[in-house]
């Protein structure tokens, strides 16, 4: 069985956080795999794919898998495996990861219906809050309300609204993915934090794999 570390990411729009980091981590050297287990399936229209259906697609040197049971995480030979768990995941998904990472907008329902499951699973989980619109709420204010009653959130990013993130998480639905090279600084700034944190290794191969993940190319 291997030592692999699970990342499970859930919310809103977390499939292209999904595929960057993976890029980073790859670049650094690391054998990764990306597990699409949302019901939308955002990952299919982002990934090149022969027409033929394969249970592994394999792009930019990353593996890409769907639908894999929660019981099967731990037995796959990678170093890390990045699973898109979808808009509202179940909690034995939730329990089998290292690592949480719930994606929100500032919606008010989503702060409302989140809290409740951070505290019923009882889990830590970082926080990205993206598309923030200072004129509509701030991001203090979202994040008090997520954390009333509920101590489980360890680190938060802010993801201020910027048309440069919205274009290339849409654009590579259209035209697959290639790179991250126009993804605005806050948005930069927060996939290298978090790969210092998955990684724990010397900030100049974080920094370096970072600028050949966005770039588009691979180790």
């Amino acid at each position: 069985m291997s030592e692999n570390k699970i990342i499970g990411l859930f919310g809103v729009c977390q499939t292209d956080i999904c595929i960057y980091v993976a890029s980073i981590l790859q670049n650094a050297g690391c054998r990764v795999c990306v597990v699409d287990n949302s019901f939308e399936q955002a990952m299919h229209f982002c990934i090149p794919h022969p027409a033929e259906k394969l249970l592994t697609i394999t792009y930019k040197k990353i593996d890409y898998e769907c639908l894999i049971p929660t019981e099967c995480w731990r037995e796959k030979a990678y170093d890390y495996l990045i699973v898109d768990l979808g808009v509202w995941p179940s909690e034995e998904a939730l329990h089998a990861c290292d690592e949480i990472y719930l994606v929100m907008d500032c919606a008010l329902a989503q702060v409302y219906r989140y809290r409740e499951l951070m505290k019923r699973t009882a889990l830590p989980m970082n926080v990205i809050l993206r598309d923030v619109c200072v004129e509509a709420v701030s991001a203090r204010k979202v994040f008090s309300l997520l954390q009333e009653e509920n101590c489980f959130v360890v680190d938060t990013y802010v993801l201020p609204f910027h048309e440069d993130d919205v274009a290339c998480r849409v654009g590579m639905q259209y035209q697959g993915y290639q790179s991250f090279s126009h993804l605005s600084a806050p948005f930069e700034k927060m996939l290298l934090k978090i790969c210092r944190e998955l990684m724990s290794c010397e900030d100049a191969l974080v920094l370096r794999s970072f600028k050949r993940a966005r770039k588009g190319v691979c180790a």
